[in-house]
C-alpha cells in the first residue's frame, strides 16, 4: 500500500497552491557520502561512491582495468594537504586518520587527535620521521594535493582527486607547461595515467584537447551550480571533507620561519569566484601550440 493514500497527485488544496516545492528536503537521509572519490590504490582506478566501489574499466569490456581516465580538472587547492595515520595506513581500511591538514599549515577542526598546533613544527613532518621498507627516508604525515575532477563525459559530476606526494613534482610540471601557454586546467582534457616504471602509484598527465564550446558551457554552469561541494571537494570549505586514499611519501619539509603578530589581522572577506570566459581567438592560437610533451 502506498505511503501516499492521503495525499493524491493534483489533489492540492486551493489554500496550498503556490507554496509548495517539488524538491525532496530529506535527500540527504538516503545519500552515503558527500562527494565521490577516485581511488589509485594497486595502480587501479576505482571511483568511491559513499558505499559504493566501482572499477573504471576500458571502453567495451566489464572487468578490463581502465589505464588512464580523460578528466576536466575543475578546481584545486593550492595548498599541499596533510594526512597521519598513528599506526600507518592499512591497505583497504576506512578508518579515519589520526590527523589532516587541508592547508597544510594546521590540524583541521574535526581532527581527531591533532598532533601539533601547527604543521610546520609537528614531529610527523619532519623529514625522517618514517623510514621505508627499503630502509630510506620519508615522512610519517604524508603531503598530498586535492583535485576536483570531473570525467571528460559527465563534466557535472566533480570529484575528488588525491595526488599523492610521489606526484607532486609531474604535477607541478604539468602546470607550468599550462601556465606558459596562457591555459587554465578547467579549459582542457586531461589524460590522467599511471607511470609505470615506479613501483609506487605515480600519475601522469597529459593535455589532450581542448574543452568544446558545448563543454565550456557545462564547465561554466558546474563551476557555479556546484561551488559548495567542489569548496569541500578541494578543502578549501570549512567543512570535513576526508577521505581515507593513501599518500605516499612526502618531499623534504621546509625549515619552520617563526612568525610573530602582537595583533591579530582581520581576516579579509574571499573573492568572489569569477569563471573566465574563453575567446576564441586564444583558443585558436593556444590550439597552435597544443603540444605537451616539452
Amino acid at each position: 500500500m502506498s505511503d501516499m493514500v492521503a495525499i493524491k497527485s493534483g489533489g492540492l488544496p486551493a489554500h496550498l497552491k503556490g507554496k509548495t516545492k517539488t524538491n525532496n528536503l530529506f535527500a540527504a537521509a538516503v545519500t552515503v557520502g558527500g562527494f565521490p572519490v577516485i581511488s589509485i590504490k594497486g595502480k587501479v582506478f576505482h571511483i568511491q561512491r559513499g558505499d559504493e566501489r566501482e572499477l573504471v574499466t576500458k571502453t567495451g569490456t566489464d572487468d578490463e582495468p581502465a589505464s588512464a581516465l580523460e578528466v576536466v580538472i575543475l578546481s584545486v587547492n593550492p595548498n599541499k594537504s596533510k594526512v597521519f595515520y598513528n599506526s600507518g595506513f592499512v591497505e583497504g581500511s576506512v578508518a579515519k586518520p589520526t590527523c589532516y591538514s587541508n592547508d597544510g599549515i594546521a590540524p583541521a577542526s574535526d581532527a581527531e587527535e591533532p598532533q601539533s598546533k601547527k604543521c610546520n613544527v609537528c614531529p610527523h613532518n619532519q623529514w625522517g620521521s618514517r623510514i621505508t621498507e627499503n630502509g630510506g627516508k620519508g615522512k610519517s604525515c604524508g603531503d598530498s594535493m586535492r583535485l576536483c575532477v570531473a570525467p571528460a563525459g559527465m563534466i557535472n559530476d566533480p570529484m575528488l582527486l588525491r595526488v599523492p606526494a610521489a606526484t607532486l613534482k609531474t604535477l607541478g610540471q604539468y602546470g607550468s607547461q599550462l601556465s606558459k601557454r596562457g591555459v587554465e586546467p578547467q579549459y582542457v582534457v586531461t589524460k590522467v595515467g599511471f607511470d609505470y616504471n615506479v613501483a609506487h602509484p605515480a600519475l601522469t598527465f597529459k593535455a589532450m584537447r581542448f574543452v568544446e564550446e558545448e563543454e565550456l558551457a557545462t564547465v561554466e554552469s558546474t563551476l557555479n551550480d556546484e561551488a559548495d561541494i567542489i569548496d569541500q571537494i578541494t578543502g578549501v570549505a570549512d567543512k570535513p571533507s576526508i577521505s581515507v586514499e593513501p599518500v605516499a611519501e612526502s618531499a623534504p619539509a621546509p625549515a619552520a620561519e617563526p612568525v610573530a603578530k602582537p595583533v591579530e589581522a582581520k581576516p579579509k572577506p574571499a573573492p568572489k569566484k569569477e569563471v573566465k570566459e574563453v575567446e576564441e581567438d586564444e583558443v585558436d592560437d593556444a590550439l597552435a601550440n597544443l603540444d605537451f610533451d616539452d
